[in-house]
């Protein structure tokens, strides 16, 4: 993923992460700083913060909390001067280290990011942002074994980060370490299955040859499913019934659509009929409302061929939906 979110999202998605506060001791650094922060109240954050330092120019965590609302506005020229200053005056605070790395990558010097991120590791070995945005400078680079144990250290604070979760499977997948690369892909997709990052990993995920999650059409939308299993008596498993209900809620809202059921199971074409079936009476009882006609049938003896990662696979058993407008 390489940080492709725009600086302000990351500045948001990192906000709670960062947790030292050696500079930050006066009423205003410890409470307005943070206040106007996550209020998104930036320029009046500045306003505030540059009277601060021209009445007390040394005064803690003024020319820091500068720095992040600069960097929150997106302008880290502005940004790397006040964070350049709150180094300089507590060159201890692992946060102020990490902040001017975000900067530095901002303005497209990888090598001071670096640093400045390493600096904060050396502060506060558990800075989580530090970790994961060091793990990202190695994976901008193409060192994905440098940054693969770096993501390992920030599952072990957070195993549900999504970004580490996602990076993590990255760097298994382009070292060729497949088995690894498909279980971590799994990993993500059973903690995020939805958005952007799903649809990728699940692309990921089967052309390593793993279909336990598809992507699909609905309409021009495509969406990631989990794979319909099914039990001993031939019912659709719990764990594949929420994504059927979300196929279920997108037909409820485009009735111009028509959704194929494909089922295969290869050398049971008797099998897979019942499965396809079983699979619509699920569609049916999720919709409200559905009609049946909305949702035809269609079933083979045979493996699915699927065409993902440059190569044919055989999927002796599956369920794929094709959608139609009408």
């Amino acid at each position: 993923m390489n940080k492709k979110t725009v600086i302000m999202v990351a500045l948001a998605a990192t906000l709670a992460m960062t947790g030292c506060a050696t500079m930050r001791q006066t009423y205003n650094a410890q409470v307005r700083g943070p206040w106007y922060m996550n209020q998104g109240k930036y320029k009046e954050g500045i306003a505030e913060f540059n009277r601060e330092l021209r009445e007390h120019p040394g005064e803690p965590g003024t020319a820091y909390w500068l720095g992040r609302y600069h960097l929150a506005l997106d302008e880290p020229e502005k940004a790397v001067p006040f964070l350049e200053q709150a180094v300089s005056q507590y060159p201890g605070d692992a946060d102020a280290h990490f902040w001017l790395g975000v900067a530095s990558w901002a303005l497209g010097d990888p090598d001071r990011e670096r640093g400045q991120y390493e600096e904060a590791l050396r502060i506060e070995p558990g800075h989580l942002a530090a970790n994961l945005y060091l793990a990202h400078n190695f994976l901008d680079r193409g060192q994905w074994a440098e940054a693969l144990p770096l993501y390992d250290r920030v599952l072990k604070i957070d195993p549900g980060q999504p970004e580490a979760l996602y990076d993590r499977a990255l760097a298994l997948d382009e070292m060729h370490r497949a088995d690894e690369a498909r279980s971590a892909w799994k990993t993500f997709l059973n903690l995020h299955p939805e958005g952007g990052m799903a649809l990728a990993a699940t692309d990921r995920l089967n052309a390593r040859g793993g279909f336990e999650y598809r992507n699909v059409y609905v309409g021009q939308r495509r969406v990631t499913i989990k794979a319909v299993e099914f039990d001993s008596k031939g019912q659709v498993t719990q764990d594949s019934l929420p994504s059927l209900e979300m196929l279920a809620a997108m037909l409820s809202n485009r009735r111009d659509i028509v959704l194929h059921i494909v089922t295969y199971a290869e050398g049971k074409p008797a099998l897979a009929k019942a499965r396809a079936q079983a699979v619509r009476k699920e569609l049916l009882a999720a919709g409200g409302g559905l009609d049946a006609g909305r949702l035809p049938l269609s079933w083979f003896g045979s493996a699915e061929k699927v065409a993902a990662g440059g190569k044919t696979w055989r999927v002796r058993q599956s369920v794929n939906f094709v959608t139609q407008v009408r």
